[in-house]
């Protein structure tokens, strides 16, 4: 009788997992297929379809010329190690620079530590202050400028080598042999690919003979040449960007041939024209879907030195230019688009002062967000009198406001 009972729970007890099996699947059925506006349960996404459209979005930051005068690389000159250090001057743009993805300047002189540095007409700039603005996070150089061949074609291979060793930067404009010139390279930034192409109108007649026999080692502005690079690299890349280093030295408007290269450029597939050389600030525009930054200016340079009165008053003043790139793809039509908005500026300056603990002349680029009386006595007139060039052709760029007293 015992062994009969037993029996029976052990039915009892097999009927009761089996039905609790049968209800557990019944309600784990319910909650898969329950109404997906049904927010009380972590199942209601399942089967809903994946969004046919996709948005990714960068920012870009670019300011102007490096242009590096014998009293910058003196001040940042250590006697007791022998070595160079620039980033002291560096220490606002370092964090002006963060929150950017793409972070441009123009490197307006050569570096060749094999020969001895020089300064203005012709320039040597010691590697380091390259080290230091790509460690205060510049991503993205032009090379080609009228200071590009002046040590020569060796000191032009030299500086070409030492850019093309840095990975994390692009770097464009000059070349050491044939093949490094048709290496387009391409970058990313949060899912939107680009690259830079930089062209330089001259090199104050300097390296004649060598361009000729080897005309990769910096690009001179040809609208064949221009073209063919264009057509290798439109198709690869969402953004293209092309730097140029144009126009008249010291002079506040863009010449009507930047204006007409700035529309061959636009109509070519160019989505952003960086421009430099002037030393000074010039105006912006858009033409058609293409952003034109005619002169950024000084980033940073010794020109507050100079004997004439524009050069020192334009010399010192530059900026930084920021816009927002963003691309939509849309996987059901198999179509990408790309939007370049909230153009914004900030002036910036560059301030030399007595260091008491180095005991000689430094420099320090401030933003005129950043701005302090001490710096700049008349800052606010300054701010207005460039504000108003760089809004000549276009006023509805944002410029940063000084900041409050």
């Amino acid at each position: 009788m015992a062994r009969i009972k037993r029996k029976v729970k052990r039915k009892i007890i097999f009927l009761t997992f089996i039905i609790a099996i049968i209800l557990l699947g019944f309600f784990s059925f319910k909650l898969v297929f329950r109404e997906k506006d049904n927010k009380d349960t972590p199942f209601n996404n399942l089967f809903t379809p994946e969004d046919p459209i996709k948005t990714y979005k960068a920012k870009l930051i670019a300011t102007g010329d490096g242009l590096i005068h014998s009293p910058l690389y003196n001040a940042a000159y250590n006697s007791s190690t022998g070595t160079y250090d620039f980033s002291n001057m560096l220490t606002f743009t370092k964090e002006k620079l963060k929150g950017y993805d793409i972070k441009y300047y123009n490197q307006e002189t050569v570096f060749d530590d094999t020969q001895s540095y020089t300064s203005y007409p012709v320039f040597n700039t010691p590697s380091a202050f390259g080290q230091n603005m790509i460690d205060a996070g510049f991503n993205l150089v032009s090379l080609a400028t009228n200071h590009s061949m002046d040590k020569g074609a060796s000191g032009a291979k030299v500086s070409a080598d030492w850019w093309q060793r840095q990975n994390n930067v692009l770097a464009t404009g000059m070349a050491s042999n044939e093949e490094n010139s048709h290496n387009y390279v391409i970058k990313e930034a949060n899912g939107i690919t680009y690259t830079m192409l930089s062209y330089t109108y001259g090199t104050n007649g300097l390296g004649g003979q060598a361009l000729a026999n080897e005309p990769y080692l910096v690009n001179l502005f040809d609208e064949e040449k221009v073209l063919e690079d264009i057509n290798a690299v439109r198709d690869k890349v969402d953004v293209l960007i092309v730097a140029m280093h144009w126009g008249e030295e010291y002079r506040q408007t863009a010449t009507e041939k930047q204006r007409s290269q700035a529309k061959f450029l636009a109509s070519s597939g160019v989505d952003i024209v960086l421009g430099t050389h002037s030393h000074c600030i010039e105006p912006w525009e858009w033409i058609d879907d293409t952003v034109v930054f005619y002169s950024f200016g000084n980033f940073i340079s010794n020109q507050m030195g100079a004997e004439q009165a524009l050069v020192r008053k334009v010399g010192t003043v530059g900026m930084f230019a920021t816009l927002d790139i963003t691309k939509t793809v849309d996987t059901e039509n198999n179509t990408t688009t790309i939007k370049i908005d909230n153009i914004g500026a900030d002036l910036n300056y560059t301030y030399r002062y007595y260091n008491q603990e180095k005991r000689k002349n430094d420099y320090l680029v401030i933003p005129f967000s950043k701005m302090e009386r001490q710096y700049l006595n008349n800052y606010e007139e300054v701010y207005n009198e460039f504000s108003e060039v760089l809004k000549q052709y276009d006023s509805s760029i944002n410029i940063e406001p000084l900041p409050s007293t």
